[in-house]
């Protein structure tokens, strides 16, 4: 037996943004409504999206005892794609950056301080967490030596960069978070490479340091992880709608109901494929993003609030629930007993987990995200004491 392939998400959907609503009626967050308020409404989606695709995975994984690629085409393009469509949202924004500072001086100093507060504060709470709940699975020993178990705990805080360790020789490191950390090397991949794609778009160039370390950083990767083609094919997709979007008539095209209906016929195009790199499923994805990027909201979609403020927690979401999927399957209920449960009980497991990793998303964010944010330009200054 299999989970419904469209219902299941459907519901998980509709729960997140009911709770989502909740939470935005009790807390007032300020949501994005500016120029790319499309985007952080398409960010609503998708990490949830992840969220879906890692519950079916844990689905065959109990029945099957193999941690693998869901085989219905669905539920693999809600991970795969929508991990993709974050790679474009990164490229989208920060080659917008490089393109708006073309004429002037491009402050790399505040640049990096920015991404440092913007992702190691709450990748950190994450490790922390794993690092608890592997302790547990371990019933509080010790499995390697205190030398290996720390070299272990820096590559992890290193965002896996050289190497993605095992914690404690604990076989269910990768299963704990769901194995979720693994894009976030290609997030600084791209940071990192800036430097030197700048040397294209802006007429003040980075000083030497910089495209010394971008260069560094590159190679260190590339020894360490090799190329991966479908991914940087992804952040190209998203560098596209930089340069459309200062045409007035492009944007013009984007936002029209035409293309409302072709950005949905993108999405039953890419379903219909079993993996996100398959260059016909990479090209819907990238023709939808570019869609999104130019300010279409699907007929309003993705300007809803709720949806925002679902967007602005998406990071959080990204790192917390495989941790919560864990906790409640393996240590909480344990793998045998909800080996008996049938579809509508393991489903309805999941639906009541869904409004907890929203709360859980909404205070990493409101208390570790947000604080470090904002505290960005002030460590900037501290580098930079003449600004």
């Amino acid at each position: 037996m299999s989970l419904p392939s469209l219902i299941f998400p459907i519901i998980i959907y509709l729960i997140a943004y009911l709770t989502g609503y909740l939470l935005y009626s009790r807390y007032k967050i300020e949501t994005t409504s500016g120029r790319y308020e499309t985007i952080d409404g398409l960010r609503g989606f998708l990490a949830l999206g992840v969220f879906i695709h890692h519950a079916y995975i844990w689905y065959f994984f109990i029945h099957h005892g193999a941690w693998t690629s869901p085989k219905l085409y669905l539920y693999n393009q809600l991970g795969q794609t929508s991990v993709a469509l974050f790679f474009m949202i990164t490229s989208f924004l920060f080659v917008s950056k490089l393109i708006q500072s073309r004429e002037k001086p491009f402050d790399w100093v505040y640049f990096f301080t920015s991404r440092i507060c913007r992702l190691v504060p709450m990748y950190y709470v994450s490790i922390i967490l794993l690092v608890i709940v592997v302790m547990q699975v371990s019933h509080w020993k010790l499995n390697v030596s205190i030398g290996e178990f720390l070299v272990s705990l820096f590559h992890l805080a290193a965002f896996t960069i050289t190497t993605s360790p095992m914690l404690n020789a604990c076989e269910e490191t990768y299963r704990i978070n769901s194995g979720v950390i693994w894009s976030l090397p290609f997030e600084w991949l791209f940071y990192f490479s800036l430097p030197l794609i700048s040397l294209f778009l802006l007429k003040i160039k980075p000083s030497k340091f910089f495209l010394l370390i971008s260069f560094l950083f590159i190679l260190l990767y590339t020894l360490a992880h090799g190329v991966k083609i479908h991914h940087l094919i992804s952040f190209g997709g998203g560098a596209v709608a930089p340069f459309l979007i200062r045409f007035p008539w492009a944007i013009k095209i984007a936002k029209s109901n035409y293309c409302s209906v072709i950005a949905i016929a993108c999405l039953f195009v890419i379903s219909l494929f079993p993996t996100s790199d398959k260059i016909g499923c990479k090209l819907a994805i990238i023709t939808l993003f570019n869609i999104v990027a130019l300010g279409n909201s699907v007929f309003g979609i993705l300007k809803n609030n709720i949806l925002k403020f679902l967007g602005e927690m998406a990071y959080s979401t990204y790192l917390l629930h495989g941790l919560l999927l864990f906790s409640v399957i393996q240590l909480g209920i344990g793998l045998e007993k909800i080996k008996g449960y049938s579809v509508l009980e393991y489903s309805l497991l999941i639906f009541s987990i869904t409004p907890i990793v929203v709360l859980l998303s909404f205070f990493g964010f409101k208390y570790v995200e947000k604080p470090f944010m904002n505290q960005s330009k002030k460590i900037s200054r501290y580098f930079q004491p003449n600004k």
